[in-house]
């Protein structure tokens, strides 16, 4: 069984890179989907992942691509520790190719990143950047990510995707 989950592991990360032009594999160029425990030491060494909290779920949603760089997006749920009934703090951290923190969104349990096309991040549900209006479901990037614009769209007319992203 070991085996055939390793294979299969094999099989998608070469087709992330031939999907992607091998923009997800190789050094500097993105993170392959299932290098989980690498960007979790880059958020701790970072001092990302609150140490007063218990990290609950930490995903790698996709990568944008931003002015022809990659940017994984990561999102990270932590419960506050103490609380009688689980309080989470969800929030969405932009990393660049070799997992540097570039910026985070904050949003609250009703929003939750679905995917990304080029340099915009779609959203099941709305959330604002801090807490600023307008409110919206997708997320523009500019500026090597640092920059980023909130707009609304009907979720019926989001982009296709590809999986994998």
């Amino acid at each position: 069984m070991k085996y055939i989950i390793h294979r299969l592991a094999g099989v998608m990360v070469l087709a992330v890179g031939l999907l992607t032009n091998g923009a997800a594999v190789g050094e500097g160029n993105g993170v392959i989907l299932h290098e989980r425990q690498k960007i979790y030491k880059a958020l701790t060494e970072q001092g990302l992942i609150n140490k007063d909290r218990r990290l609950v779920r930490m995903v790698h949603v996709c990568n944008l691509v931003i002015d022809k760089k990659i940017y994984p997006v990561i999102e990270v749920k932590e419960n506050v520790r103490g609380a009688q009934v689980p309080r989470g703090v969800p929030h969405v951290f932009i990393l660049d190719s070799s997992l540097k923190y570039v910026n985070k969104i904050y949003h609250d349990i009703g929003a939750t990143p679905l995917y990304c096309k080029d340099n915009k991040l779609y959203w099941f549900g709305y959330l604002m950047i801090n807490d600023m209006l307008p409110e919206g479901n997708v997320v523009t990037f500019t500026e090597d990510g640092k920059k980023m614009v909130v707009s609304a769209m009907e979720s019926n007319d989001f982009p296709s995707q590809r999986p994998p992203q």
